[in-house]
């Protein structure tokens, strides 16, 4: 489990170190793992008031540089022979602070955040495109009759009506077939009157079938037309 910071910010180290400092000797370390201490900085010298600016310059200097490195200030009453402060010497007291903050969004909560936030991205994503997939179905069906409509007055027009006998007269192999006269040169029917020709036209037409289908018929050569009705 990770160290925790028992102190944040200039003045509560400070404090802290009047409170319990009894003599000049300190030293500050890192954490380089958990349980592990690698010294950073330390005062041997003897005026306990130099020491105290040393460590309030050193910490001044960590906060703006925006220092989140958690930290161990250990104070000492004596040092050894070499005027240092080694492993074998024991604090008198010793408190972890960290001198400035981390956010409250750590990168844990910001990777939280992340794979939140692509998650709400993906259903607005999926409850846009079934909104726009049920528009456009609505919008098909509101369109559909007006365009029925159309055909039905396109049929209206004599001459929409001839061109369209015409051409279902050729798929139909009927010959030549008149708008105005009936129907001429019937091969293999008896009997094929305008009025059923055009109930066809129609129900092809309600299927999707267009003038412009029609006109490519009728402008089709033979052999091909013969072909497609062939697949029929």
């Amino acid at each position: 489990m990770s160290q925790k910071p028992q102190i944040v910010g200039i003045d509560g180290v400070m404090d802290w170190y009047d409170r319990f400092s009894t003599s000049p000797y300190y030293a500050v370390y890192t954490y380089t793992s958990p349980t592990k201490l690698e010294k950073n900085f330390q005062y041997t010298g003897s005026d306990k008031e130099e020491g105290r600016i040393l460590l309030s310059n050193t910490l001044e200097a960590m906060q703006m540089q925006e220092d989140q490195t958690l930290y161990c200030l250990k104070l000492y009453d004596q040092i050894n022979k070499k005027n240092t402060i080694d492993s074998n010497l024991e604090s008198i007291a010793s408190i972890r602070f960290r001198i400035t903050e981390i956010p409250q969004l750590s990168m844990q909560h910001m990777s939280g955040m992340d794979r939140g936030n692509s998650r709400l991205e993906n259903e607005v994503r999926e409850l846009k495109n079934l909104i726009t997939s049920k528009f456009n179905s609505e919008e098909f069906e509101e369109e559909q009759p007006k365009e029925q409509n159309i055909f039905l007055k396109m049929f209206e027009n004599p001459a929409i009506q001839g061109l369209a006998i015409a051409g279902i007269s050729k798929i139909l192999g009927l010959g030549e077939l008149n708008a105005t006269t009936g129907i001429a040169g019937i091969s293999g029917l008896n009997e094929l009157n305008e009025d059923e020709v055009i109930n066809i036209v129609n129900n092809l037409m309600s299927k999707g079938v267009t003038i412009e289908h029609l006109r490519k018929l009728d402008q089709m050569e033979n052999a091909k037309l013969q072909s497609l009705l062939f697949m029929l």
